[in-house]
């Protein structure tokens, strides 16, 4: 682990809070001796303690501590795949799996060279070198729909090893750059990104054929990154350079390099505000001027700062729960995740977009834009146009807020479902036609009053489509059977 082990240096102490000086919006939460990496699955948020050798499990609506599930002293990166934790361990270049039905290790998956030799006095003339043997490391892990495919970034030996799960064995080792760090997958395509810490580069992996098809050069030193499927961008954070890079990912290209004034580290997104959330690192001599605990926030509809807030410590990761609207911040050194309720921070929802409409401007329709495949497409513009249309009325923003409130609480998880499963995509774009086309007729209207009208024929009209034919096709069905 080494990449985490140099970080601790890096990531300064920060003041001590008390939880009477926090906002109301702001909780510490005590995980033990070290707080690592934060993966949210399934309505938990799972915590590594490398120092504990242990994963704390955390109630993702409230931050209540549920259990813990016993690992090794080193565990790092943490990844879930259909009710399996899988992790990594510093110092061993294997990936560990464990059952969260039971919490027990259920199988140990090496990925290859756990050992490796290296000069340490190149200087010397041959055969008076000295050679030093030391184990290797494994850190990001990431998980492809595709194929089920599993994969580790080898970090020391700069590999990238792709596993099968069905047979849990390694089955390619993708070269990449110097000190590969994590790895994020692009599902809609099937390409995996890198980031090569010391090669200062991100790799594009074509994961049909596990090669290496593109390398790009985003900034010195990136680290960490997040995938926002809404507007199709990669975003990358940089140790070494202040700004985040955004990656088209339908052309594999830098798209733009957005300037935060300090080195970046950890990251996560608000889909439903889409808002991006970026940390920096603090000042040092390695990575010059930073803040702790400050949250810059990207608005990636136009990949503008829009604003920020202060944690109490600086963080290694965040991560967001989209349906509970929590943050959670792990931190290092004193073994806690900060957690923060983005729906009752009072900084937050300054600059977040209009609460009356969670999505910016070109944002949301997002179960839509899975099942038709981009936010370009009429029927998602469509759906855009007839919900600013029923907004623009009093009654109906004030339904919207109520719509979107629950609307974004389980949609991204359904969009996320759809791009991995090209069958379901195409059975909820047949469910869902029939509604896109029929909220057009909202369209036209002219007047607050034929919204109002309009609006309501429609809710009926989808009423008896969804709920009135299937009920009256059970009670005929019955009366057959009867």
């Amino acid at each position: 682990m080494k990449y985490a082990l140099a970080l601790l240096a890096v990531l300064a102490p920060a003041a001590a809070y008390a939880q009477s000086d926090l906002p109301d919006s702001t909780t510490i939460i005590d995980v033990g001796s070290s707080a690592l990496w934060a993966e949210i699955s399934g309505g938990s948020v799972y915590v590594s303690n490398p120092t504990d050798g242990t994963v704390t499990v955390l109630d993702a609506a409230s931050g209540a501590v549920t259990g813990a599930i016993a690992s090794e002293p080193g565990v790092a990166v943490l990844k879930i795949v259909d009710g399996k934790l899988y992790t990594t361990v510093g110092g061993d270049a294997a990936v560990r799996v464990y059952d969260l039905a039971t919490g027990g290790e259920s199988a140990r998956i090496e990925v290859g060279q756990p050992d490796i030799t290296l000069s340490s006095t190149a200087d010397q003339p041959y055969g008076q070198r000295e050679y030093v043997t030391f184990s290797t490391d494994s850190l990001g892990i990431a998980h492809s729909g595709f194929y089920g495919n599993l994969y580790a970034v080898h970090s020391t030996v700069g590999r990238v090893v792709a596993i099968d799960l069905a047979s849990g064995r390694a089955t390619a080792e993708i070269p990449v750059g110097k000190t590969p760090l994590l790895m994020v997958v692009d599902e809609k395509r099937n390409a995996g990104y890198v980031t090569n810490y010391e090669s200062s580069s991100v790799s594009v992996i074509d994961l049909f054929t596990n090669e290496v098809v593109k390398t790009l050069q985003t900034g010195f030193a990136p680290a960490q990154m997040a995938i926002d499927p809404d507007v199709d961008r990669l975003y990358v954070t940089h140790h070494a350079s202040p700004h985040v890079a955004a990656i088209d990912l339908a052309g594999q290209e830098v798209a733009a390099r957005i300037n935060v004034g300090a080195p970046t580290h950890a990251v996560a997104l608000d889909r439903q505000m889409g808002l991006l959330h970026v940390t920096r690192l603090p000042e040092s001599g390695v990575t010059g001027a930073g803040q702790p605990g400050r949250v810059d926030f990207i608005d990636t509809f136009d990949n503008r700062v829009s604003g920020g807030f202060e944690l109490p410590e600086n963080p290694f990761t965040i991560a967001i729960d989209p349906g509970s609207r929590m943050l959670y911040a792990t931190v290092i050194k004193d073994g806690s995740v900060v957690t923060v309720d983005l729906s009752l921070d009072e900084e937050y929802l300054q600059v977040a977009p209009d609460s009356g409409s969670p999505q910016p401007e070109g944002g949301g329709c997002l179960i839509a834009t899975a099942s038709y495949g981009t936010e370009m497409a009429g029927q998602v513009q469509k759906l855009r146009e007839a919900r600013d249309v029923v907004s623009s009325t009093g009654p109906g923003s004030a339904f919207m807020a109520g719509f979107n409130s629950a609307y974004y609480a389980f949609s991204p998880s359904v969009a996320d479902m759809q791009r991995e499963n090209p069958v379901l995509r195409e059975a909820v774009r047949a469910l869902i036609s029939p509604m896109v086309y029929s909220l057009q007729l909202v369209e036209l209207a002219g007047t607050e009053a034929q919204v109002l009208a309009l609006g309501s024929a429609v809710i009926a009209l989808n009423l008896g489509l969804y709920a009135g034919l299937p009920a009256a096709a059970f009670v005929a069905a019955r009366r057959r059977l009867s």
